[in-house]
């Protein structure tokens, strides 16, 4: 019988030889005969380069070649210390001494004896350039002189005891003072002055007067930029940062402000705003506006409006807007702040609709004043009451002006095509101000030479002379928006100190202090007086009246008639209220400046109570001059504006006991 052998079947075949096997476990180890030994690569020792040469070897053979090649033998000295702090000690002082500075590079490591550390010579090693490149080094170059320097210190703590190995001689670079760091002792002492509230210079003026030629050191070196870098090691300066990170930090911001209503929009970048669709994902808007600034607003905002932006309280190309008005004292005060990266019709309406929500009401002012741009009006219009008068600042006016004469040509053609001008601006009788203006246009067309300036002029502002003609603003109360423009001046100079801002948190800080400040001085207004710059503007005047002859003056039925002392020109001065109880008051006349008003311009459009005033008050008290003058004020203290507030209310006055009238 034959017999039939069945074939077995093999799962595992090797690659390399070509068997076979049915298990895993002995394939796995048949593999291993084929495995190539794995070749063990000892670590190359560190090549250290010599500063005098180019040699380079490891630490001991190049101790070796200072003494072989260059004759610089390194030797280290034997110290024993009987504590750390002992030891820390000399550390210190061997660096002042020595102008060096010596640091750990890696961390202490155990040995049989105790613990030790080593502190190289900051200056020796390579210079490893850290980040994209995109700055130069310092002028004075990296620490590190791309070589080995030998000095250092190697400590071994036992117990208590200190042992040092002291190698003291420095290689391939000078103890120079510029490339040392203050010692942090130095930097704790000089945060704690900052943290007093000593100013930086005050602090910089103390360490410079006491440097001798016998003391000098690297606390000499000291520049304002190391304080500034010390004020933000130590966080000193932190109170308008709440994060590193600005948008978060901005965030923070608004939900702290929102707990007092003091937001009254916010829309951060890469949202959404479902209730402002004209907003776009990238626009910025943040509204603010304070209890305080709510209550001014309320109070004084029917009388002057002023509006403005400006530019570079941030990095980001922000613009801030403010909404100003009077208050009676004839000074600005701000009522609401806009930051946002636009300014147009559309972001302007969403301002004057929340100002008009959180108000609950529409404000109707005498006078809005903004700069030539027609957006702020415009935007106005649709959200509040027209104004009585839209008026430009003269400022304003004037610079655009002066700005476009370039198109003429002709350099003493633009002289006189400027005085024909200001001649137009300072007219103050509308009859008189539309003749000349026909002239001054039909002379520009006629001149081939103002034929540009004519067009320009006669788009921009022929047909809106009511918003910039001096005959058309007469006893309007406002003529400049100086007092936008002083305040963004000291929002950049004093609050943010003339720095270049970055950050939108400190912006805002500064906004809120700058309020803040601005209703403690309402607060010292109330309760001390205050010199502001209309009452002293009314004293000049005053004084300047006493020089004027007041029996020049004559009176006719209810004005009074008083020659220019300049001109052949007669001013008329008419009585506008019997009684008046604002806080701008001359003394001597008894008279506040609401209560006369002159056809001059220095009272119809600049609204102050001019000289021509003073004179009609003398007049009508029959003063003969500075004598009588000064006897109805020897009781009155020159430097006093008016008694304070009652304070038992806000809003009360004081009665002047002789005559009942009212002065603040």
């Amino acid at each position: 019988m034959e017999v039939l052998i069945k074939d077995k079947f093999y799962r595992y075949k090797c690659s390399e030889c070509s068997k076979q096997f049915s298990g895993l476990a002995n394939f796995n180890a048949h593999k291993k005969i084929h495995t190539t030994p794995k070749i063990v690569s000892h670590r190359k020792p560190k090549q250290l380069k010599c500063p005098l040469c180019k040699y380079e070897d490891i630490k001991s053979k190049l101790i070796h070649h200072f003494g072989e090649k260059h004759e610089v033998v390194v030797k280290a000295e034997n110290m024993q210390f009987n504590s750390l702090e002992e030891f820390h000690f000399w550390k210190l002082e061997e660096e002042k001494t020595t102008r060096s500075f010596f640091v750990k590079n890696r961390s202490s490591s155990n040995v049989s004896n105790g613990t030790k550390t080593i502190y190289n010579c900051h200056r020796s090693g390579k210079y490893i350039a850290k980040g994209n490149n995109k700055r130069h080094l310092k002028y004075k170059g990296s620490n590190k002189i791309n070589a080995f320097c030998p000095a250092n210190i190697t400590v071994i703590q036992e117990a208590n005891i200190c042992k040092v190995d002291y190698v003291k001689m420095h290689i391939g670079h000078q103890n120079n003072l510029g490339h040392l760091f203050l010692s942090q002792e130095k930097k704790r002492e000089l945060a704690s002055k900052i943290a007093a509230k000593i100013p930086l210079a005050a602090i910089l003026d103390e360490i410079r007067d006491s440097m001798t030629s016998a003391n000098f050191s690297r606390i000499h070196l000291l520049t304002k930029k190391d304080l500034h870098n010390i004020e933000q090691t130590y966080n000193l300066n932190a109170t308008p940062v709440r994060h590193r990170n600005d948008a978060i930090s901005v965030q923070a911001w608004v939900n702290e402000l929102q707990k007092s209503n003091s937001v009254l929009f916010y829309k951060p970048q890469d949202d959404l705003s479902e209730e402002h669709a004209c907003l776009k994902r990238e626009d910025f808007v943040l509204i603010l506006m304070t209890e305080g600034q709510k209550e001014m607003l309320d109070k004084f905002g029917g009388d002057c409006i002023c509006v403005d932006g400006t530019h570079g309280i941030t990095s980001y190309g922000f613009e801030l807007v403010t909404l100003l008005v009077l208050d009676d004292m004839r000074e600005g005060f701000p009522c609401a702040f806009m930051i946002s990266n636009r300014t147009d019709e559309d972001v302007m309406c969403i301002l004057f609709s929340c100002i008009r929500k959180s108000l609950q009401s529409k404000i109707s002012p005498k006078v809005f004043m903004s700069d030539m741009a027609e957006s702020f009006f415009n935007a106005w219009i649709k959200i509040m009451s027209p104004p009585e008068y839209r008026l430009y600042c003269c400022w304003h006016v004037d610079r655009a002006w002066r700005k476009n004469l370039s198109k003429i040509s002709a350099k003493d053609m633009q002289v006189v095509v400027y005085q024909q001008l200001r001649t137009l601006l300072q007219e103050t009788d509308v009859k008189a101000f539309s003749l000349m203006l026909e002239t001054f246009l039909k002379s520009l067309y006629e001149n081939e030479a103002t034929l540009e300036f004519a067009n320009y002029f006669k788009i921009h502002y022929a047909n809106k002379v009511d918003s910039w003609a001096y005959s058309y603003r007469l006893n309007s109360g406002l003529n400049t928006n100086m007092h936008l423009e002083r305040m963004h001046h000291t929002i950049k100079y004093i609050y943010l100190k003339g720095k270049h801002n970055k950050r939108l948190d400190r912006a805002i800080s500064a906004l809120l202090k700058f309020v803040r400040d601005k209703l403690f001085d309402q607060l010292i207004t109330i309760h001390k007086g205050k010199l502001c710059t209309k009452l002293r503007e009314l004293r000049s005047r005053h004084k300047s009246s006493q020089e004027l002859d007041h029996n020049l003056v004559i009176k006719m039925d209810t004005v009074w008639q008083v020659p220019s002392s300049t001109t052949q020109e007669i001013y008329l001065v008419e009585q506008r209220k019997v009684d008046c109880a604002c806080k701008i008051v001359c003394l001597e006349c008894d008279a506040c400046f609401h209560q006369y008003s002159c056809t001059c311009i220095d009272s119809s459009v600049r609204y102050n109570m001019c000289k021509h005033i003073h004179l009609v008050c003398r007049y009508e008290q029959h003063l003969p001059g500075e004598k009588n003058a000064e006897s109805l004020i020897t009781e009155t203290d020159s430097d006093q504006v008016y008694p304070a507030y009652s304070t038992t209310s806000k809003f009360q006055r004081w009665q002047c006991p002789n005559n009942s009238r009212m002065y603040f």
